[in-house]
């Protein structure tokens, strides 16, 4: 293993996943409305890229369980994921139009909010 790096404690891998799944419940629920809500204003394709947001935004949590389980030092797994969903907006930008990529960065940031007060609230709870 690397000097520096982290390796979890046991258990820490079962421990975020309540975190996790309420922050893809309120993410999935959230891309729902955001559908429905864009669609209804005529605007699919922005709803669309929101949701798409949201739910790879959810999805980061649990890369970074998986990636930590390697083994290696959280800064390098923490640059991979950003470089992963960096790249994932910029394809999006591809995909949907430049003018909607902000959208999907949009819709990753509030789930990385979601996944944060998730989070915050699992630490309180267990005091």
């Amino acid at each position: 293993m690397l000097p520096g790096a982290l390796t979890p404690a046991a258990g820490v891998t079962s421990a975020p996943r309540h975190a996790l799944n309420v922050t893809v419940v309120a993410c999935a629920g959230m891309a729902v409305v955001a559908l429905v809500v864009a669609a209804a204003l005529g605007q699919t394709l922005a709803g669309v890229a929101l949701a798409l947001g949201l739910m790879l935004g959810a999805g980061n949590g649990f890369l970074a369980v998986r990636l930590l389980g390697l083994g290696v030092a959280f800064a390098a797994t923490s640059l991979l994921r950003l470089l992963i969903l960096t790249m994932l907006a910029i394809a999006s930008g591809f995909v949907l139009g430049w003018d909607r990529a902000i959208l999907v960065a949009a819709g990753m940031a509030v789930a990385q909010l979601v996944l944060s007060g998730a989070s915050l609230r699992e630490v309180l709870r267990a005091r």
